[in-house]
């Protein structure tokens, strides 16, 4: 083999083993860029107050918390240790207390998770006030359902049940108890 050979056999080495280099940089570089289908961040809020009034200038909800991050193309939310305060239909206030609170996408459910502590207070006429102690519940906003699978004590005025798992329509004031019901009654005086 001549000298001409041996040279471009050397360079055709040196270009492929710079050409492999270069493909293998391009592609780990690539993983570090996000595309448009990867989650973004769009704001992040903290300690934080968001406040909803519906056109009679009442408040519809009020939502605080520590810290708020919202993605940007799933429209998701995480709130950490959220305060979310609702008025019911008889002017009363329910509010719902959590270690974390996710909302998947935009006006839909919300899974509060950690210990969660629903209360809503009485009003002067019909209503009874009760506080829900459980933990991983569900709270459609739209619907004003909740429920959970987990274990549960809802305690009032006239006394106290415990269960596993329970579902509740706020403005119907229905609350069922899944199983393992057990009720102490408190008769009036």
């Amino acid at each position: 083999m001549n000298r001409s050979g041996i040279f471009f056999l050397i360079g055709a080495i040196i270009f492929f083993v710079v050409t492999t280099w270069l493909n293998s940089q391009w592609i780990s570089f690539k993983y570090f860029q996000l595309t448009q289908k990867e989650k973004q961040i769009d704001y992040y809020l903290s300690n934080f107050t968001l406040l909803k009034v519906q056109e009679s200038g009442e408040m519809q909800y009020f939502v605080t918390g520590q810290h708020l991050i919202h993605q940007q193309n799933t429209g998701s939310s995480e709130i950490f240790n959220p305060v979310l305060e609702a008025r019911n239909t008889d002017g009363t206030i329910t509010s719902l207390v959590a270690r974390k609170a996710v909302q998947v996408k935009k006006n839909g459910e919300i899974q509060l998770q950690g210990t969660v502590i629903v209360k809503k207070e009485a009003d002067d006429k019909n209503s009874n006030g009760f506080n829900i102690r459980t933990s991983d519940l569900i709270y459609n906003p739209i619907s004003r359902e909740l429920r959970s699978n987990t274990r549960l004590t809802f305690t009032s005025d006239q006394g106290s049940f415990q269960g596993i798992g329970f579902s509740s329509k706020l403005d119907e004031q229905e609350f069922r108890i899944n199983a393992n019901v057990q009720a102490k009654y408190q008769p009036q005086k």
